[in-house]
């Protein structure tokens, strides 16, 4: 947009500047400026860049372009001056190949800190759930007096073991091992469920 409008047209439109007597066909000229009391030329419009630059340091002492002759002639925001020039030139914003990728790749992202958003809610929500069903299964094994009570909880050994080696699994810095786990660590709690009905 910058470069498609050109600058003379702008100061014109929007400026109230009116270039016929300087002359354009040159890579530069020098005009009144139109936003300060302007005695001497200090406006330098650069045709070859489509850019000014006021002398006197209007658009704080920087080149300004298109937009920045609507921002200030309008005393709108940058925001709204593009909004300007689009709705009166017409003017298409096409989305170039890196626009696209750019999208994209904020697109992925996104997706990703939801994806490990979600993986770590699990993770602290099955890593709570093996932590008291190992208290449960300690307190169970602490009261095994007799042989019967080995018979009957002896189990416990092995779900303590497997407890633990999940909770090593989930605690590790590998996404794959992480969901392979909350996955085994799923199943054993649907079978757990089932157990207790």
């Amino acid at each position: 947009m910058k470069n498609t409008i050109l600058i003379t047209d702008v100061l014109d439109r929007y400026a109230g500047v009116t270039i016929t007597g300087a002359k354009t066909t040159r890579k530069s000229f020098n005009i009144s400026c139109p936003y300060h009391n302007d005695r001497n030329p200090s406006f330098t419009v650069y045709t070859e860049t489509n850019t000014f630059f006021c002398w006197s340091g209007c658009c704080d002492g920087k080149s300004g372009d298109v937009i920045d002759v609507v921002r200030l002639s309008r005393n709108v925001d940058t925001k709204e001056a593009i909004k300007i020039l689009i709705t009166d030139y017409g003017v298409k914003i096409s989305e170039n190949k890196e626009t696209k990728e750019w999208q994209k790749k904020r697109a992925n992202r996104r997706q990703t800190a939801a994806l490990q958003k979600q993986l770590n809610q699990k993770l602290i929500a099955s890593i709570d759930t093996l932590k008291r069903i190992e208290s449960k299964a300690k307190l169970g094994l602490a009261s095994i007096k007799t042989i019967e009570d080995m018979e009957q909880t002896g189990e416990l050994y092995h779900v303590t073991t497997l407890v633990n080696y999940w909770l090593d699994c989930l605690i590790e810095h590998d996404p794959v091992l992480q969901f392979q786990t909350l996955q085994e660590v799923e199943r054993f709690f649907v079978k757990l469920k089932m157990q207790m009905e």
